[in-house]
């Protein structure tokens, strides 16, 4: 009850609470300086792992589930040979300058980070995503996946570690879906061709293929 109350005064004021709700070390997804969601895109919760300015692009039409975890960098924990634990970033967060001082710069160089997924992806529940990885087109997720490498277009991937389980479609049809890149046309002409994202795929693309 309170937190329909707290939810209901937000909204009156103009403020989408899960939007600046800042909790431990995470965010949840939206657009800001370091990340981009692409147009109709939606989220049901996910949330965003970031120690940089690790970068996130998440293409159009893309449906993120709850609980989806992106992992933007790796927070400095291989920013070593000899530890796993990010020293410099704990023993001198605070600290004045000085000749010890590690530029923090130099250490990010060493580290995966950013994500990219592209337009009509599909993120199932509980997944994680984590750093360096570039997930193509048309991608399904399976729920409570995680992601370590990339994923080619239209794949459909699941487990821990997500591997391919198969492919939507064969590769003539991918090549030819990619040209058409429907996600890229005005919003206006895919609500005048609505019924024909209901068609066979073979039909869809000899009808719209360039």
């Amino acid at each position: 009850m309170l937190f329909f109350i707290r939810n209901l005064i937000w909204r009156v004021l103009g403020v989408d609470f899960r939007q600046t709700l800042r909790i431990h070390d995470y965010v949840f997804l939206k657009n800001d300086p370091y990340t981009t969601m692409g147009h109709r895109t939606y989220e049901n919760g996910a949330m965003v792992w970031r120690w940089t300015n690790s970068p996130i692009t998440v293409g159009k039409y893309c449906s993120i589930a709850n609980n989806v975890r992106f992992i933007a960098d790796e927070g400095y924990h291989k920013s070593s040979q000899i530890t796993s634990f990010p020293l410099a970033i704990n023993l001198y967060k605070n600290a004045p300058i000085s000749e010890h001082t590690i530029k923090i710069e130099t250490l990010s160089e060493k580290q995966k980070s950013g994500i990219t997924i592209g337009n009509d992806v599909w993120i199932g529940m509980n997944s994680i995503i984590l750093p360096g990885v570039h997930i193509g087109d048309g991608v399904t997720i399976a729920a409570n996946s995680i992601v370590t490498k990339d994923v080619p277009d239209y794949a459909v991937v699941g487990g821990n570690p997500a591997k391919v389980i198969k492919f939507k479609f064969n590769q003539e049809q991918i090549d030819a879906l990619k040209k058409i890149s429907w996600w890229n046309w005005d919003e206006k002409i895919i609500k005048e061709k609505i019924n024909d994202f209901y068609m066979e795929t073979e039909n869809f693309i000899q009808k719209h293929q360039l």
